[in-house]
């Protein structure tokens, strides 16, 4: 089974048995909580090269882990205010695509890495919760030349980004974000990577 099917259908399992999961743990959950998400779609914004084979300016095999802290609930408007702070890696997998050198435009495949700590304010109504992050990360974008040759680069920039949640119950829930992080690939090369991704986190 791939990749892209396993990890739907492990999202689902997860679904079935949180349930009795919770039944077995009755004590309210921490503060503290970890999760991790796949990213389905993650737009580079980068340009193909004309006349470029295979080229395909969304990245395949994204993802995010993160571990979190959340501070006390303020009610607000009916529901509850959630703020956190939250430390999270990224990965983002191979795009090809055009990258911008010194010596105009080459074909070629990136990819990249990265080290973030955000805070989150999350709303919370019932078993919903809508969240905005805001933040800051490392990335290492790298890119191989299909002529050869590559290029490696690293970056400190802003993240942001917005997501929605379920809570299965007391310690579990599931994600759906779109997160906005920085990338270097050359020394001509800056962008911006939109990734939605699909995931669940577990509170202690």
């Amino acid at each position: 089974m791939s990749f892209k099917l396993r990890f739907p259908a492990a999202l689902l399992a997860l679904a079935a048995i949180a349930p009795l999961h919770a039944s077995a743990a009755d004590p309210a959950p921490g503060p503290i909580y970890m999760g991790a998400s796949y990213g389905f779609r993650a737009s580079t914004g980068l340009d193909c090269v004309p006349g470029q084979n295979d080229c395909d300016k969304s990245s395949k095999r994204n993802g995010k882990a993160y571990v979190g802290y959340s501070f006390d609930a303020l009610p607000f408007q009916g529901g509850v205010a959630l703020p956190s702070i939250e430390l999270v890696g990224y990965m983002g997998g191979e795009v090809k695509s055009g990258f911008d050198t010194g010596a105009g435009r080459r074909a070629g495949r990136g990819k990249f890495t990265g080290l973030g700590m955000q805070g989150v304010l999350g709303y919370q109504f019932d078993a919903f919760t809508l969240s905005g992050r805001l933040g800051a990360a490392y990335t290492q974008g790298k890119v191989d030349y299909l002529g050869g040759g590559s290029d490696k680069k690293d970056k400190i920039g802003l993240t942001y980004g917005i997501g929605a949640a379920y809570a299965l119950n007391k310690n579990w829930a599931l994600h759906l974000d779109w997160d906005r992080v920085p990338v270097k690939y050359s020394s001509k090369q800056t962008t911006k990577v939109d990734m939605f991704s699909l995931g669940a986190s577990y509170r202690f």
